[in-house]
């Protein structure tokens, strides 16, 4: 089998990976144990003396650092591409070579993760990817919008694409894909690893106060169908933050919380809704009531500033059956976020 061949299927089956998982498990993320990996493996604390990685031979193995000034990013590198990676880190296509190497290097991270803003790349910004203390210089030559499953391009010398779902910042699964293709130009050498391009370590341990019975029901995207929409970051973000998996950890909760007080409501169990929403009146129309149809996409915007998110809104178009008012209902739920705690401040249902 030829080498065309083997990166045109290993890409079919990393872009199936990336629609049908990476979206329906919620986004459940663990991204202390990467940044962790990062740290501990790549001794990239400032002006710490380099240590060498060895190749990777194992998905989720850390390979390198990769970073975008133009849009302040900077993020590990795995290798593979499945959730586990895609979750804590950029993620390297088995099926091509690593970046410095011949050929065409192909990595992949989510769109509302560290390549949410790649489109913002022009011809002539810079991308680095250093292991240890060697960083391979690229600079970009083009982008494409290609469909899922369409041929990566084969670029001329040592050449670099990333890969990542479009339209950016969605939250459901996308037919397209956006390619941004990059040229090395230089290889760089130092003594010690560079102190401004150690990975930020963000918390992501965000979770909803749900009871464990409500819990056992399942509160996340695998046991609650919902169409997701778009998420959108307000306020003063960190740029880094915005772009690292932190905020899907934010989604994730905030979800936890919305499908808990669906849930707690349908059953008219007013326990676990105070657990959840303190101090907020159960909308009539949803007690003793399901719903049998999320009938527009649920977009997710969290307001932060700098690092530290503050509050969720969960917009979307229901329609409920059962209960004492069943219909279609605009719906809007305001969540506030207090440490790592996510909690319920505002349900709003009302008629279109």
């Amino acid at each position: 089998m030829s080498r065309t061949v083997r990166v045109i299927i290993g890409l079919v089956l990393i872009w199936g990976a990336l629609g049908v998982l990476g979206y329906r498990l919620g986004w459940q993320i663990h991204s202390n144990r990467g940044q962790d990996a990062l740290l501990r493996s790549a001794g990239r604390s400032g002006g710490s003396a380099c240590k060498t990685l060895s190749t990777p031979t194992s998905d989720g193995e850390l390979a390198g650092v990769l970073s975008m000034p133009k849009l302040n990013v900077t993020a590990p590198v795995e290798s593979g591409t499945g959730d586990a990676e895609l979750n804590v880190a950029i993620g390297h296509a088995d099926s091509t070579p690593w970046p410095g190497t011949p050929g065409t290097a192909v990595l992949l991270a989510h769109d509302v993760s560290y390549f949410a803003q790649i489109d913002q790349l022009v011809p002539g910004d810079t991308i680095d990817y250093q292991v240890g203390c060697t960083t391979d210089v690229f600079h970009v030559v083009g982008h494409d919008v290609v469909a899922a499953g369409s041929p990566v391009p084969q670029l001329s010398g040592d050449g670099l694409i990333l890969d990542t779902c479009w339209p950016t910042d969605a939250l459901w699964y996308t037919p397209n894909r956006y390619l941004v293709e990059a040229q090395e130009v230089s290889v760089q050498t130092s003594k010690k690893s560079s102190a401004n391009t150690t990975p930020q370590e963000w918390a992501t341990g965000y979770t909803a106060p749900a009871p464990p019975q409500l819990v056992a029901q399942g509160l996340t995207l695998t046991t609650n169908e919902a169409p997701m929409g778009t998420m959108q970051i307000n306020g003063t973000p960190d740029a880094q933050w915005a772009q690292s998996p932190a905020p899907l950890a934010v989604e994730a909760a905030a979800l936890e919380a919305y499908f808990g007080g669906l849930h707690s409501a349908d059953q008219q169990q007013s326990a676990w809704w105070n657990d959840l929403a303190p101090g907020v009146p159960m909308p009539a129309p949803l007690s003793g009531a399901w719903v049998s149809g999320h009938d527009a996409p649920l977009n997710v915007t969290i307001t932060t500033q700098g690092s530290t998110p503050t509050a969720v809104v969960l917009s979307t178009v229901i329609t409920l059956s059962g209960g004492s008012a069943p219909g279609e209902y605009q719906e809007t739920v305001t969540e506030a976020i207090h440490g790592l705690t996510v909690l319920i401040t505002d349900w709003e249902v009302s008629h279109g």
